[in-house]
């Protein structure tokens, strides 16, 4: 690092440099109940440090000013944990990015804060004062980016999920297991059904399209309703109606997961199948299709009391969902897996993974 980078110093030309995704946050707080998330910032977004806060942990807090992107102008907080983060940190807004000189931590950026008050007329003993300070400082940064180079080893790093800015709504799959203690099968979201929703909580194009139809006037009071989903969301009524939704996007995934796998809107669902035993099983009063079962015949839809107007057409994506959410406005009694013994089967290890509805 050269001297030169220490020289401008005003107690605000410290910039960060994200290098992944970073939750921000509208306080500095960081705890797993915490509600303060604002957005979710990209790589390449870049930051000037407006305060920093020292958490509990050893970790960080940093509250920045977002330079560039969607953000661009808007405070928040991020987290940094050195050795372990998402952050790169400069001690000076570089001329070109990529070419900057990166301070080892925190600490040593801050360190790195020689005097910075110009005096009017030059003192030549503060001067030497000064220049001893900026060379200290120098040899700390260096000691430390040694100690840094040092220690790149498995000892340096912990599980992404561990990491506060990769937690996300969705926490991963876990084994379960049954009354006698043998492990019970996975049931994994499939990539196809992550155009609902990705395992990382962000909607997709068929999400989005789920959250604009359940926030339509008639129907968001219904899916924003306290006791909607029961069992399946046990903190549902103290969630803001935006996480509600998410929440309601999240079930309308691990339905079609459930429903049809891999969450194909032309797939065709049988009426039979054939048990283990050989015998002919009624699945479907009637042939299905789709991502969530919709009866396939417009006259078996109207026999059967369905709105006409949303359930129309159904070989569509968005027709089935536009279909599947007035169905389900009148109650959960349409499909199997939302009724019964076969909520905990088959809803409930999909559910408890979303984190809003399960830890405070």
């Amino acid at each position: 690092m050269s001297i030169s980078l220490l020289a401008g110093f005003t107690g605000t030309e410290e910039y960060v440099e994200l290098n992944g995704m970073l939750n921000g946050r509208s306080s500095g707080s960081f705890s797993r109940g915490d509600r303060n998330v604002v957005t979710t910032l990209t790589r390449g977004t870049r930051g000037q440090v407006l305060e920093t806060k020292k958490l509990r942990s050893g970790s960080f807090g940093i509250k920045i000013k977002v330079l560039n992107g969607k953000n661009q102008g808007d405070e928040m907080w991020v987290y940094h944990r050195d050795g372990d983060s998402d952050l790169s940190l400069y001690d000076s807004m570089p001329d070109r990015w990529d070419k900057a000189t990166k301070s080892a931590s925190i600490e040593n950026a801050k360190a790195a804060k020689v005097e910075r008050e110009k005096p009017a007329v030059a003192d030549p003993d503060s001067v030497k004062r000064k220049s001893a300070q900026a060379l200290q400082a120098i040899e700390s940064i260096n000691r430390a980016n040694e100690e840094v180079k040092k220690s790149n080893c498995s000892n340096c790093s912990i599980a992404a999920s561990t990491k506060e800015g990769r937690r996300t709504l969705i926490r991963p799959e876990r084994r379960r297991y049954d009354k006698r203690g043998r492990p019970i099968e996975f049931r994994t979201i499939t990539p196809q059904c992550e155009k609902i929703m990705s395992t990382q909580g962000k909607p997709g194009p068929l999400g989005n399209y789920l959250i604009k139809l359940m926030s339509r006037p008639g129907y968001k009071q219904i899916y924003t309703d306290p006791d909607s989903m029961g069992p399946m969301c046990p903190r549902f009524k103290s969630l803001s109606d935006s996480d509600k939704l998410l929440a309601q996007t999240w079930l309308w995934t691990a339905l079609g997961r459930e429903e049809s796998t891999k969450c194909d809107p032309g797939l065709e669902h049988a009426e039979t199948y054939v048990d283990r035993n050989g015998n002919v099983k009624i699945l479907n009063p009637d042939i299905g299709i789709g991502i969530w079962t919709m009866e396939k015949s417009a006259a078996v839809r109207r026999e059967n009391g369905r709105n006409m107007v949303e359930c129309r057409e159904v070989r569509t994506a968005e027709g089935q969902a536009r279909c599947a959410v007035s169905i389900r406005a009148n109650g959960n009694r349409y499909w199997g897996p939302m009724r019964g013994k076969r909520i905990q089967k088959q809803m409930m290890p999909h559910m408890e993974r979303f984190r809003p509805c399960f830890q405070k």
